[in-house]
């Protein structure tokens, strides 16, 4: 059997231990030894650019990725966006910063070196509301049920999706990445006044694996 190599540890700002791990070629994100993230399986994060960036305006669109992971979503985003685009990560995890700057950064093709990227080291609730966003793409904690952080709660609330609603351009889109569905996630959504809609994607790019949900929201003209 081949060995699990530990490449980097940090714990979350809730105490929890989360690891940066190698086995068999493919890397892990893991958060007290469960497994968040894999880069095996990546077709779902593409799958929220993809989707959440649809409707950008041609000229100088403005987008903020909350959850940089393993860079997936956010090279998605540099692939459908123009070369004027300005496009805002928020990461919580230094670690995960770091691990794109570095060896997993090659797994998306370094989108950390794209000149319209800007990278925050923070909460991506503590973005929210400085400036309006064309796209808001979120992949933060496993979906709109907290399991990383539960302060990730907050950003999932009532209160919440209204903030992100006024942090939205005039018909600006959320898109909102989710491991399963969330018929309460789903009715916040709609009492927010999102006019929305959902799609059911695979976890792999071949699509194979298990189906993951996209919860899509554009906010109404104002």
């Amino acid at each position: 059997m081949k060995p699990t190599e530990v490449l980097a540890r940090e714990r979350t700002r809730d105490g929890e231990e989360l690891t940066l791990t190698r086995h068999d070629g493919a890397y892990y994100l893991n958060l007290a030894g469960t497994a968040l993230m894999s880069s095996r399986a990546h077709g779902s994060e593409r799958a929220l650019a993809t989707f959440g960036c649809a409707t950008l305006p041609k000229e100088r669109p403005r987008v903020l990725v909350g959850g940089l992971g393993f860079g997936y979503t956010l090279r998605a985003t540099l692939d459908v966006c123009p070369r004027d685009a300005r496009i805002v990560v928020a990461e919580i995890s230094g670690l995960v910063i770091t691990a794109n700057e570095g060896e997993i950064g090659a797994l998306a093709e370094r989108p950390l070196k794209d000149r319209r990227v800007t990278v925050v080291h923070d909460d991506v609730r503590n973005t929210l509301g400085r400036e309006p966003f064309d796209a808001i793409l979120l992949d933060v904690d496993n979906g709109p049920r907290a399991f990383t952080m539960v302060s990730n709660e907050r950003l999932y609330s009532q209160a919440g999706l209204e903030l992100i609603k006024r942090s939205l351009a005039s018909r600006g889109t959320l898109a909102v990445w989710a491991e399963a569905p969330d018929p309460g996630f789903e009715r916040r959504f709609e009492r927010a006044g999102f006019e929305t809609r959902v799609e059911q994607v695979r976890a792999t790019e071949s699509g194979r694996g298990p189906r993951h949900t996209i919860y899509l929201g554009r906010r109404p003209k104002v």
